[in-house]
């Protein structure tokens, strides 16, 4: 608690108290003491006030408050172990702090391709891989302006840490480029896309090639903030899986389609693979996917309309990531027909688009960009079994998922001429009493249909 004084009181407070020695030297006293005689009342009050000012500084309590962020350790004996899940996040991190107790990479020139220069503030990390697949690491630091390096270790036994000291063991991947970034954009680290599996010290790419590996394998992990006072970091990981998928493609009348364009594509736009089928319509494609993103197979041609198929992981595991002899139907585009708008889904009762829904409309989009003559009307149909069809609410429903589509169309840049959204409600239910969430979806639709020409 502190207590406060009211200024007069304090003054009241001192001109008594000094006025006691000037008394004491108006009694009569035999041995008046030399230093009271000589003080005047100016001079005991500057004391006075010299004292006062020492003690309440002695009374402030000065608090350093710690940084802020995840610990690091500076030596590979006390790595930090990071948590044992498919997908890894660690950090923001406090900023690493020299090389520790002691110095675990020993110093080299600078046209090593697999060893830091020298350590400056380094943060050592371990962890065991859960998957199998390709191992994607991301470093992104606090302040975009820092460079950060890494190293990356396949664990031994027990002398480890012994031996990559002694330099008797080489890191399976490292950048040592410069690698200024964006504010929250990884730095550096490890990606699919990257082609060097080790890049040496100076102006070179960010990433590293992914690294191959198994369930169960133990790593470490070395970050080196070369910036003196630099800022932390955050540590991310996780596992791309293959798959392959293989077979045909036809037309409505069971003709092949030569030439029909196959592709994986997420819901940011991202391409991951594509193939062209051959002579006899059939195709093989490879893609390295991502667990937690949305991923569809999209199907095209110069005369036909999109198909789409959503990629779920789960149903691949069960075929060991292959699934082969898929038979698609491209038909032809035609004006004055209609179409299914495949991979098109919504949240429950709503008309927002889910995320998987992106892969379907981009193909779309192009479509419609690619025939700039054609006008399409974008028809919303609803599942409602339990009520008389085509109530103002489901109406109302259909009409928003009609629109999202629409405005998405605006969004990439379809003239809104050439677009006409509508609702149906639940007027044109495919089952009229669905039994299974599969009919249920088969209710829940959006429909292209390509306007005539009028």
């Amino acid at each position: 608690m502190t207590i406060r004084y009211p200024g007069f009181l304090l003054a009241f407070l001192l001109d008594s108290l000094l006025d006691i020695p000037f008394n004491l030297m108006n009694r009569n006293w035999d041995k008046t003491p030399t230093f009271v005689s000589n003080m005047t009342k100016g001079t005991v009050a500057t004391i006075f006030f010299f004292f006062l000012f020492i003690h309440s500084f002695a009374q402030k309590t000065i608090v350093i408050s710690p940084p802020k962020g995840l610990p690091v350790s500076s030596d590979c004996k006390s790595a930090i172990q990071l948590s044992s899940t498919r997908k890894v996040s660690y950090g923001p991190t406090v900023p690493p702090k020299g090389f520790g107790k002691v110095m675990d990479i020993k110093a080299c020139d600078k046209q090593d391709i697999f060893t830091f220069e020298k350590e400056r503030n380094t943060a050592w990390y371990s962890f065991v891989t859960q998957e199998e697949g390709d191992l994607i690491m991301e470093i992104i630091s606090v302040n975009p302006k820092n460079d950060y390096d890494f190293m990356l270790f396949k664990w031994t036994d027990t002398c480890f840490c012994d031996n990559v000291k002694q330099g008797y063991l080489l890191p399976v991947r490292t950048n040592l480029s410069h690698s200024e970034s964006k504010q929250g954009v990884p730095a550096t680290g490890l990606s699919a896309k990257a082609g060097e599996n080790h890049v040496p010290v100076g102006v070179g790419k960010e990433f590293s090639s992914s690294l191959p590996v198994r369930k169960g394998e133990k790593y470490y992990l070395v970050v080196d903030n070369v910036n003196p006072k630099g800022q932390g970091h955050t540590i991310k990981m996780y596992y791309l899986k293959e798959i392959s998928v293989s077979g045909t493609v036809i037309d409505d009348h069971k003709n092949p389609v030569a030439g029909a364009i196959v592709w994986v594509e997420n819901a940011n736009e991202n391409i991951v693979d594509v193939t062209k089928c051959d002579e006899a319509g059939k195709y093989f494609l490879s893609a390295k996917i991502k667990e937690d993103e949305y991923y569809s197979l999209l199907y095209t041609s110069d005369s036909s309309f999109i198909e789409c198929r959503q990629i779920i992981l789960n149903e691949f595991a069960k075929t060991n990531y292959v699934q082969k002899d898929i038979k698609t139907v491209l038909p032809k585009l035609e004006r004055g027909k209609k179409y299914i708008l495949e991979g098109i889904s919504y949240n429950t009762n709503t008309g927002r688009l889910h995320p998987g829904s992106f892969p379907t409309l981009n193909a779309l989009t192009r479509l419609m960009m690619k025939n700039k003559s054609l006008k399409v009307q974008i028809e919303g149909h609803v599942n409602n079994p339990n009520v008389a069809a085509n109530t103002g609410e489901d109406k109302i429903l259909g009409q928003k998922r009609a629109n999202e589509i629409y405005d998405y169309l605006l969004y990439k840049g379809v003239a809104n001429t050439r677009i006409v959204p509508t609702s149906f409600g639940s007027l044109f239910m495919i089952y009229e009493r669905p039994s299974n969430q599969t009919q249920v979806d088969a209710n829940n639709r959006i429909e292209i249909f390509f306007l005539p020409d009028k």
